[in-house]
């Protein structure tokens, strides 16, 4: 008999991170992954975590323009964007820096958190721009940008 655990907080975000990073940086090996999960937080991560990750996420490799393999994720592994998940389940990320936010999402789900940003009309935002998986947020006021941030946590409810 097998007992099933609930993921833990840390092993959701040890999944998001290694998806995010996967997204947004090219990796041809888990080691150089693990290196980059080590320098955002994780610094006991082991290889075979990150290789556990790496199947929970669907990650296969692929030839890039250059023709390395590197890891990516499986389109077809991805869910289909569903309209009852919740916004904390649509997020992986809010981070902003001094000009404006930028909001890391699943894959699908980016136009969905843009338009739920867009709907608020939130005075502070001067525009919202959005793909399927990154929305990038300016402010009214760049002085303001982490005001900025912080509301859109709070629009979106996740702090």
């Amino acid at each position: 008999m097998s007992v099933s655990h609930a993921p833990s907080e840390k092993d959701h975000n040890q999944l998001t991170l290694c998806q995010r990073l996967i997204v947004h940086k090219s990796y041809q090996s888990q080691e150089e992954l693990r290196r980059d999960m080590q320098l955002h937080g994780f610094e006991s991560i082991s290889q075979s975590t990150v290789s556990r990750l790496l199947k929970l996420l669907g990650v296969i490799k692929i030839r890039n323009a250059k023709g390395q393999k590197i890891y990516a994720l499986n389109p077809q592994s991805q869910p289909a964007p569903d309209a009852a998940r919740s916004i904390a389940e649509m997020v992986m990320s809010v981070e902003h820096n001094a000009e404006f936010v930028m909001i890391h999402a699943v894959h699908g789900y980016g136009r969905a958190v843009a338009r739920i940003l867009d709907y608020r009309a939130l005075p502070e935002i001067l525009g919202v721009v959005a793909g399927s998986s990154i929305v990038w947020i300016a402010p009214r006021e760049v002085q303001k940008t982490a005001q900025v941030h912080r509301r859109v946590l709070q629009t979106l409810g996740l702090r």
